[in-house]
């Protein structure tokens, strides 16, 4: 009776178990439901629809691609009513991928469209929807047709043009456009770029090629545009050759047959460069479609804010021209200012390309770093450039900016820990209390710390190299010591930088500088003056010879302090970081 009577009870608790499990399973379903219908909701609130074309600029016998990108999860089908009111669809082609960006996943889907403009002028492709979302407008002008009559040279020919075609200027930018018609069957292609025959040019390609249909002669032609930039190297006459196309074509009748196929060489007069203005008699020559200055503080803000004594802030100067080459920019170099110091990092230099050419960035950072509380002014920032569209000199600037530096605060001292006193036996507990668990957590940290002394322990002695001052740490950086000043001897500026980054990546192994400007912001004045020096030989638009005396001379004294006592050492400078 016993053991029926528990079996009976064990079934029935095992029962109430399994409700029990079954239960709390159908909780989390339906949280899981939840969270995914928020996750759904999420998603579909997270969707961005992006539209664009590949040629603003199209003619009307002349199609051009349009493209909507959908990043997110979203649902239905692109309603191109808008489209096929002001265009012939001839093609569409979908596509689907997962895209993993800062490890988390995210569909992206496209829908690319054909599209032959059905009358000219310019025209506003409006906001598409997809599954309630809408794209951005997208504005184009459709040209006058090319002439539909005239004679063509054949099944496949090239053509090119360039811009500008009546005034350019020496190292200014040329778009060459080359345009291969194709009106057959093709296979094993390839084209061969244009060279300069006469006279002396740099060449760039930008972008990827560009494919659309047009109607020349009353055929169909498929058009592959290419786009180049070339910048003329000096004045007088320039000689674009041909370039040329390689194709197996295989014609509807008859055998296949290797053909080549050339363009027109193009022959263009290169104007010399114009004098700076009086007000600028030693600007570099720029010469851009359009050059500006932007510039920013940390935190992205336009406006420099309240700064604090001994606290650096980050400010950021960008140059953005169209019609340069990034490697034409050149170094702005604001002037100190009273109460700061300026340290520059390393600028950072990139391009982009568009039917327009090159535009080229310069991004140029300084650390600012106020040494007294007082209200003090940047200088203003000035770049001339050459505008060759107009033809005349302008300037790009940033205007002067006030500071407004408030005192540093040194952060208090902790207060001393008050001792306890010191009698001639322990004290005990009160009456009637109990030890808990303080004397086996007691025990557990005693062992920790133990073990953390154990490890650090050993941890020093196998970078004891590493650490300054040790007998590793003072050979390592009395090798690189000696790299400088070899540097130094022989006037090298690169050797120096060199040099000094790995001496300063050895004295500084915590958070070691990753330039002379931040290297120079840790270090008294000769040495950051003789640092500047080096920093402008190596960056300035027009180098000059450098003489490595001064850095020599400073460098010994900074190193004398640094192996004396640290007691008798002074800084000049303030700290970075308070």
């Amino acid at each position: 009776m016993v053991n029926a009577g528990s079996g009976r009870h064990g079934t029935r608790g095992r029962i109430g178990r399994g409700a029990a499990l079954l239960h709390a399973f159908a909780v989390l379903l339906a949280a899981l439901a939840c969270c995914g219908v928020r996750i759904a909701h999420a998603q579909q609130d997270d969707v961005e629809i992006h539209a664009s074309v590949d040629r603003a600029t199209p003619r009307l016998n002349e199609s051009l691609t349009y493209v909507l990108t959908a990043r997110g999860r979203v649902r239905g089908e692109p309603d191109i009513t808008p489209l096929t009111e002001m265009f012939e669809v001839l093609r569409t082609q979908e596509s689907t991928r997962i895209q993993i960006v800062n490890g988390r996943a995210e569909q992206i889907a496209e829908w690319i469209y054909l599209l032959m403009p059905r009358r000219p002028g310019k025209a506003l492709i409006p906001p598409i929807e997809v599954g309630g979302r809408y794209s951005n407008a997208v504005e184009i002008e459709v040209l006058p047709p090319a002439d539909t009559n005239a004679e063509v040279p054949g099944e496949i020919f090239l053509e090119v043009e360039v811009a500008p075609q009546d005034r350019v200027y020496v190292q200014s930018q040329i778009v060459f456009t080359l345009r291969l018609f194709i009106g057959t069957m093709t296979g094993r292609a390839g084209i061969t770029p244009p060279e300069i025959v006469e006279g002396d040019a740099i060449i760039e390609r930008l972008g990827d090629d560009v494919e659309y249909r047009v109607n020349r002669g009353g055929r169909d032609f498929t058009v592959r545009e290419r786009l180049y930039a070339i910048f003329p190297q000096r004045a007088g006459k320039l000689t674009i050759g041909p370039a040329t196309f390689e194709a197996m074509v295989i014609p509807p009748r008859g055998f296949s047959r290797v053909q080549r196929f050339t363009s027109e060489p193009i022959e263009i007069e290169v104007l010399p460069a114009v004098p700076p203005p009086p007000s600028h008699p030693s600007a570099a020559w720029l010469p851009a479609k359009r050059l500006e200055i932007t510039e920013r503080w940390a935190g992205g803000a336009e406006d420099p804010p309240m700064l604090t004594v001994g606290v650096p802030t980050t400010r950021s100067l960008t140059i953005v021209a169209e019609g340069l080459l990034e490697t034409q920019l050149p170094e702005l170099a604001p002037a100190q200012a009273d109460g700061v110091r300026l340290y520059a990092d390393r600028p950072e230099l990139s391009r982009a390309s568009g039917p327009g050419g090159l535009v080229a960035t310069r991004v140029e950072r300084y650390a600012v770093l106020p040494q007294s509380a007082r209200e003090t002014t940047l200088p203003p920032i000035e770049l001339p450039w050459f505008d060759v569209e107009r033809g005349r000199w302008e300037i790009a600037s940033v205007p002067a900016r006030t500071l407004k530096i408030a005192p540093g605060s040194e952060p208090a001292s902790p207060p001393a820990a008050t001792p306890a006193p010191v009698t001639g036996t322990p004290s005990a507990a009160p009456s009637g209390s109990k030890a808990g668990p303080w004397p086996a957590l007691a025990a557990v940290f005693a062992v920790g710390w133990m073990l953390t002394a154990f490890f650090w322990w050993r941890a020093a002695r196998r970078d004891a190299r590493a650490v300054p001052g040790s007998p590793g740490a003072r050979t390592i950086t009395d090798r690189s010591a000696a790299r400088i000043r070899d540097a130094c001897k022989r006037n090298d500026p690169a050797a120096a930088r060199d040099a000094l980054l790995a001496w300063a990546a050895e004295r500084f192994p915590e958070s070691p500088p990753r330039s002379l400007g931040a290297l120079a912001a840790r270090v008294p004045e000769p040495m950051a003056a003789a640092l500047s020096e080096l920093d402008a030989a190596l960056y300035a638009p027009h180098r000059s010879a450098w003489n490595g005396e001064a850095l020599a001379a400073a460098f010994a004294s900074r190193a004398t302090r640094i192996t004396g006592s640290p007691r008798r050492r002074r800084e000049p400078l303030l700290p970075l970081y308070r």
